[in-house]
């Protein structure tokens, strides 16, 4: 295995240099690729960035106890990207140029852009730390010599060294070629596992559920996809990133519209993979592992022969790359564009800044190796990530109401955040509830009722 992964890093630094060298490694390249990326190259790369490790693990385990149910999400999704296309993107071409949160400087004031980027800076540390860590400490199965924290470190060595000179311009082309190598280990794996005695137990689990008492029930899953894919991608600088690298508004609908449409495919895949594996497992009599998102790691290291898993080796390793690089490259590009002055946009401070993040993240994961939290302490951090997409979504609902003039309430801006944090925690602990991804929408109304008593008290003192 360790060649395997050795070849494959190697492979992709090559690949990265090259088109690096070919699309540039200025800012331009780095933040957008000068906008004349293609459409459908973006498109098909920009799964790559969407499916983590994570997913790659869990959502064929999953199957078992909750069916195909997530299909719903999926619906929810089509909703949701299409909102994406229609209502920001033609806001972020008109007033943003690298980073999303521009638009919030030109609609809200520089407070505004600041408290955004802060926001998701916060976010995206936090959730792609924690997805790095749960796709290492799976991978440490397969290289059991190499330390938890040398194998982090060399990961993200990796992604600087790929990704770090042509940024977006680069990833485009790292994320198509990693999208393909982990649908290929995905494919390959339910071509060897679907034998006559495993198709012939095959059951088309439960896709729609309309049972109110469900925690599935359609109608819940269906509004949640289009809440998560509008503001957990249309608000989020890492999923839009690729967006803004168009030369046009239109070519960015058209690459909405394609991956939009692929994702639906791609998560019926790993659908149609988990329910197979479970058969799989039912059929020749191996063991149940404790938990579900073990299955397709257990049987690739214990059960499926050499090739097998390898191709899952190189598929979970290529998921967890082609979303902690994209990551970086936002972190690094909204740090850039949204919290530093103009004066410090250079190469250099750009190398350092990606190094900066680089090392946070080693030490985050690091952390959670030798800390580990318990799994509803994971869920939490991953649930933290949910709270900052309210403010977001807050802020942007006020831009488009927005009454008084920016310089009288932009200053307000940071305390009303933080407020509706404050509302939305202490509605969950005061009640005993728990709101979900709900949360989103009770954040969300907070912030934006805040800002709407602070127009109106501004309003009435002129």
């Amino acid at each position: 295995m360790g060649w395997v992964a050795f070849g494959y890093g190697l492979f992709l630094v090559a690949m990265g240099w090259w088109v690096a060298k070919r699309r540039g490694t200025d800012l331009g390249a780095f933040y957008n690729a000068h906008r004349q990326a293609h459409w459908v190259w973006a498109g098909l790369s920009m799964i790559g960035t969407a499916i983590s490790g994570l997913t790659f693990l869990s959502l064929p385990g999953a199957v078992r106890q909750d069916g195909w149910t997530y299909l719903q999400v999926l619906l929810g999704y089509l909703v949701g990207y299409t909102l994406v296309a229609l209502i920001l993107l033609p806001r972020y071409y008109q007033l943003s140029r690298a980073s999303i949160y521009e638009y919030f400087r030109h609609q809200l004031g520089p407070q505004a852009e600041k408290v955004a980027a802060i926001t998701f800076l916060i976010s995206r540390l936090l959730a792609s730390s924690v997805r790095l860590y749960l796709a290492l400490i799976v991978l440490q199965l397969f290289f059991p010599q190499v330390p938890f924290p040398v194998l982090g470190l060399l990961s993200l060595m990796l992604i600087y060294i790929y990704a770090e000179r042509g940024g977006t311009g680069t990833l485009i082309y790292t994320d198509l070629l990693q999208t393909l190598l982990f649908l290929g280990a995905g494919g390959l794996t339910l071509l060897y596992i679907l034998t006559p005695e495993v198709r012939a137990t095959l059951r088309l689990p439960t896709i729609i559920d309309l049972s109110i008492e469900s925690r599935h029930y359609f109608w819940k899953d269906f509004l949640g996809g289009v809440l998560l894919s509008f503001t957990m991608t249309g608000l989020d600088q890492d999923q839009m990133q690729k967006s803004l690298s168009m030369p046009d508004v239109t070519s960015a609908q058209r690459m909405i519209g394609l991956y939009a449409g692929l994702l639906v495919p791609v998560k019926l895949l790993f659908l149609l993979l988990g329910s197979a594996l479970w058969a799989y497992v039912e059929v020749n009599g191996y063991p149940i592992p404790a938990r579900s998102d073990q299955l397709y790691a257990s049987l690739a290291q214990q059960v499926f022969p050499f090739w097998v898993g390898a191709m899952f080796v190189v598929g979970l390793v290529s998921s967890t790359l082609s979303s902690v690089d994209g990551a970086l490259v936002a972190l690094t590009t909204v740090t850039l564009r949204s919290l530093f002055p103009p004066s410090w946009e250079k190469l250099f401070v750009k190398k350092l800044v990606f190094v900066g993040w680089v090392l946070l993240s080693w030490g985050i994961t690091v952390y959670f190796y030798y800390f580990p939290p318990e799994r509803h302490a994971l869920d939490t951090f991953l649930k933290l990530g949910g709270y900052t997409y309210g403010p977001l979504l807050g802020l942007f609902l006020y831009s488009l109401m927005r009454g008084a003039p920016a310089e009288k309430t932009g200053r307000f801006i940071p305390w009303v955040v933080l407020g509706g944090f404050g509302a939305a925690i202490g509605l969950e602990r005061g009640l005993n509830l728990d709101l979900g991804y709900g949360v989103i929408v009770w954040v969300a109304v907070a912030v934006l009722g805040g800002l709407l008593l602070m127009q109106w008290a501004v309003g009435n003192r002129r």
